[in-house]
C-alpha cells in the first residue's frame, strides 16, 4: 500500500513541474541571442577584419598593376614577335617538306622511265644501252630493288652468270633475305650452270618464302628428274598442278614423266587435262601414242 502512495505522490509531481516549465516557456522563446552583448562584439569584430582585408588586397593589387605597367607593352611586344617567328618557322618547314616531296615524286618518276626504257632495250637485246638506263636509275636511289633485278635480267641475257650471281647476292642483304624471287633467280642460275644440289637448295628457300608460286614448284620439279628422282618429281610437279592445274606446261611435264615411269593411267588422266585446256596443242597425237605403247 506504502508502494502505491509513493509512486501516485511522484506522478501528481511530475504534472506540476511540467505546468511550470511550460508557463515560462514564451518568455525563453522571446530570447535573441543576437542581442547578446559578447555575440555583438564579435561580429563586429569579424567586420572589421574583413574590411582590413579587402583594403589590403585592393592595394596590393594596385601595386603589382603599377610595377607592370612599364613592361606590360614589351612583353606584349615580345610575344608578338615571338608568335611571328613561330608562324614564319611552320611555313618554312611546310614549304621545305612540299619541295622535298615535289622532289621525291619527280625522282621516282625518273627511275620508273629508265627502268621501262631499260626493259625494252633488253627485250631489243641492246644490252649495253640498258645497261647504262639501270645504272643512271640507280645513281639516284642506290637501293633501288627493280633496278638491281633487271640488272640480273641483263646479266643472264649475256651469259655473265658471276656477275648475275653477284647482283642477286647483293639483293640478298639489300631485301634481308626475304624476298623468294631472289632465291629464285639463283636456283636458275645454279641450274643453267649445272649445279643441280645448289639449285635444289634456293628452289626450296623461295618455296619456304612464298608457297603459292607454281612456278617454284615445275622448276624445282624439273631439277629433281634431272637429279633421276622420279618419285620427288612426280610429287613436286603435282603441288604446281595442285596451284595451277590448267597450266598446260604443267601437263606438259606430268604427262612426260608419267610415261617415264610407266603409269599409263595417270598419264591418260593428265592427257584429257591437256585437251580439255588446250586441244590444239601439237604434243597431243604424240602423247597419245606414247602412252598407247606403255604396258
Amino acid at each position: 500500500m506504502t508502494d502505491i502512495l509513493l509512486i501516485i505522490l511522484i506522478l501528481v509531481s511530475g504534472f506540476f513541474i511540467v505546468q511550470m516549465l511550460l508557463r515560462k516557456s514564451p518568455n525563453l522563446a522571446s530570447i535573441n541571442i543576437n542581442n547578446l552583448p559578447e555575440i555583438k562584439a564579435e561580429r563586429q569584430k569579424q567586420i572589421i577584419l574583413q574590411g582590413r582585408l579587402y583594403r589590403s588586397a585592393k592595394s596590393l593589387s594596385a601595386r603589382f598593376k603599377k610595377i607592370l605597367e612599364p613592361i606590360q607593352d614589351q612583353i606584349n611586344l615580345n610575344f608578338k614577335n615571338y608568335y611571328q617567328r613561330l608562324r614564319s618557322f611552320e611555313h618554312e618547314l611546310k614549304r621545305k617538306g612540299e619541295k622535298q616531296l615535289s622532289e621525291a615524286v619527280d625522282k621516282s618518276q625518273t627511275i620508273d622511265s629508265f627502268l621501262v626504257e631499260a626493259k625494252q632495250l633488253i627485250n631489243s637485246e641492246e644490252y649495253q644501252k640498258a645497261e647504262d638506263k639501270l645504272i643512271d636509275g640507280l645513281s639516284l636511289d642506290t637501293h633501288n630493288v627493280e633496278a638491281y633485278k633487271l640488272l640480273v635480267d641483263l646479266y643472264r641475257a649475256r651469259k655473265q652468270f658471276d656477275e648475275a650471281k653477284e647482283t642477286l647476292e647483293y639483293l640478298l642483304r639489300l631485301t634481308h633475305e626475304a624476298d623468294s624471287s631472289v632465291y629464285f633467280s639463283l636456283a636458275d642460275i645454279a641450274k643453267e650452270r649445272g649445279n643441280l644440289k645448289q639449285a635444289e637448295d634456293d628452289y626450296l628457300r623461295s618455296i619456304s618464302l612464298s608457297d603459292d608460286n607454281y612456278l617454284y614448284f615445275l622448276s624445282l620439279a624439273e631439277v629433281y628428274l634431272e637429279l633421276d628422282d622420279k618419285e620427288k618429281a612426280l610429287q613436286t610437279a603435282q603441288r604446281a598442278y595442285i596451284l595451277a592445274p590448267n597450266n598446260p606446261k604443267i601437263l606438259d611435264f606430268l604427262i612426260n614423266l608419267c610415261i617415264i615411269i610407266q603409269d599409263k593411267a595417270l598419264a591418260n588422266d593428265y592427257l584429257e587435262q591437256l585437251k580439255v585446256v588446250n586441244p590444239e596443242n601439237n604434243k597431243i597425237i604424240e602423247f597419245n601414242e606414247k602412252i598407247d605403247n606403255l604396258s
